[in-house]
């Protein structure tokens, strides 16, 4: 074992922020299994439910993320995930009760839209934290430590969890979600930070004095003038304009695998939510493998280039999909879904930190975000209310064709003489 390793592993205060990091991601993975199984009982054979789920997550991310990296900033980002958890915990356990009270699931994607809202705290919180646990040598094995232990609960989560919220019924279910979160807040609590430690001592980050309503308008304010930025650099770099069109068409590819996948997945092939789970798990090697995969690329391969032959494959797919929705062939979609997906995401994030400058590296990342989930948004919904206007076919047919002739219409793009990207150097 690697030195900078073991001395990380050896750290109780990074053991326990990462256990609860694991805990909290577990927790969200169930969450999100109780959320397509309660579509599957409330709303069978429409598609649009899905894209109606997703406003519980997505919404209270677009709505949050402005203001949620200067409020973390601001308080104690040890209480802070530990409050944040506890909220949580007491949300989710009082929802089964809820539900039982009022005969109606309206309860559940309330609670559920408060929990995702809830959920930023933790997620910006936890990784400002951690560079106050280790020291800054030691920053880049415990990322890797983090993330590992975060993969292993995602996928426990998607692929355990399916088969859990079926053994046990989604009651139940609800309840074990709400005991994850409960622990990750707990393991928090046990990180025993320096009193005089300056990086954690609120109002020493240029914000101190100021009341709760300045911060939110200043970070609002800032937000929106990092996005002109942003745009600005679109217009006057091909590239990223390329790279965040790309972006904008491989979330629409996720609405897709949201909405119609899952429905074929759960309700057309029958196999439930245990069974979404089982290709989440597929999805999931495919990832792994497409990410290792891409290690053993050239490094001066034409980056673009790839970026619209995954396009243009995403798109046969679909197109060739309506014939072909059984079991094997699903399974086929899955792996290539997750090498493609991994390829698409490494390509994009190389090009965006080759051509853009580091001092708005930061800016770029974070409305990508923002655009992301934005996008997810109005795609789903316009997914969910094609296919149910029409029919799975006929939207997977639109899409697959689109999409192919996106992709045809990218190569051509890329290929001219103006528009040769490989490595940095070029």
């Amino acid at each position: 074992m690697a030195p900078p390793l073991g001395s990380v592993l050896r750290s109780r205060n990074f053991l326990f922020l990462s256990f609860a990091g694991a805990m909290s991601q577990l927790g969200d993975r169930l969450s999100h299994m109780l959320l397509i199984t309660i579509i599957g009982l409330s709303a069978p054979g429409k598609l649009l439910a899905y894209a109606g789920g997703s406003l519980t997550f997505v919404l209270p991310t677009l709505l949050l993320s402005p203001i949620a990296g200067v409020l973390v900033d601001h308080w104690d980002k040890r209480k802070t995930i530990a409050r944040t958890h506890f909220i949580q915990t007491a949300i989710l356990a009082l929802t089964p009760i809820a539900i039982i009270l009022t005969r109606s699931f309206t309860p559940f994607w309330v609670a559920l839209a408060l929990f995702f809202g809830l959920d930023i705290f933790n997620n910006t919180a936890n990784p400002a934290l951690l560079p106050n646990l280790i020291t800054r040598d030691q920053l880049l094995a415990a990322n890797s430590v983090s993330l590992f232990f975060s993969r292993i609960a995602t996928v426990l989560g998607m692929v355990i969890g399916g088969f859990l919220i079926k053994w046990v019924g989604w009651q139940n279910g609800i309840w074990i979600d709400s005991t994850c979160h409960l622990i990750a807040g707990m393991l928090v609590l046990n990180i025993a930070l320096k009193k005089d430690s300056p990086l954690e001592t609120p109002g020493q980050t240029g914000i101190a004095g100021k009341q709760l309503p300045s911060l939110i308008g200043n970070a609002f304010v800032q937000f929106f003038r990092e996005l002109a930025e942003v745009t600005h650099l679109v217009f006057i770099n091909r590239l990223v304009a390329f790279v965040l069109a790309s972006i904008i068409i491989s979330t629409f590819i996720s609405s897709v695998a949201y909405t119609i996948l899952i429905y074929l997945i759960q309700q057309v092939l029958g196999m439930g939510t245990a069974g979404v789970g089982i290709f989440a798990g597929v999805l999931a090697i495919g990832m792994i493998g497409g990410a290792l995969g891409m290690g053993f690329v050239p490094k001066d391969i034409n980056r673009a280039k790839i970026v619209v032959a995954v396009i243009f494959a995403y798109g046969l797919l679909f197109l060739i999909g309506q014939w072909l929705i059984t079991l094997w062939f699903m399974v086929v979609v899955a792996l290539i879904a997750g090498v493609a997906f991994s390829w698409l995401g490494i390509v994009q994030n190389t090009i965006l930190q080759e051509e853009v400058d580091a001092g708005i590296r930061g800016r770029i990342f974070s409305t990508r975000e923002f655009i992301t989930n934005a996008t997810f948004l109005g795609t789903t919904l316009f997914i969910g209310t094609l296919g149910d206007l029409t029919s799975y076919r006929i939207a997977l047919v639109v899409i697959g064709a689109s999409l192919t002739l996106l992709g045809l219409a990218g190569w051509f793009l890329v290929s001219g003489s103006k528009f040769q990207v490989t490595s940095a150097e070029n």
